[in-house]
């Protein structure tokens, strides 16, 4: 099963993961690997600096003991829930070829 953490307010994202059957919880609340992580950046704030202070203490933490590759970055901004599934579990934005 796959572990998708998701940025507080994109609550309606969470739960169509779920339904989906993916384990999506909130990023602030996942002590364990994550497979992906989505989040909304709009005009610049701060929320990517906040995912990267995130991201930087659970692969310190986990890496050791998880054998974690990391977790592919998802911006919402524009994209349903079709888009997103796809991502996800193609780990890239778009085919390679």
């Amino acid at each position: 099963m796959k572990v998708i953490a998701v940025q507080r307010g994109l609550d309606y994202i969470k739960n169509q993961l779920n339904q989906l059957g993916y384990k999506a919880v909130f990023y602030d609340e996942a002590n364990y690997p994550i497979d992906a992580l989505i989040y909304l950046e709009e005009n610049n704030d701060n929320t990517l600096l906040n995912i990267n202070k995130y991201l930087s203490q659970q692969y310190t933490m986990l890496t050791p003991a998880y054998n974690y590759s990391g977790a592919i970055l998802i911006n919402a901004k524009d994209k349903d829930i079709d888009e997103i599934v796809q991502i996800i579990e193609r780990r890239v934005y778009s085919p390679l070829f």
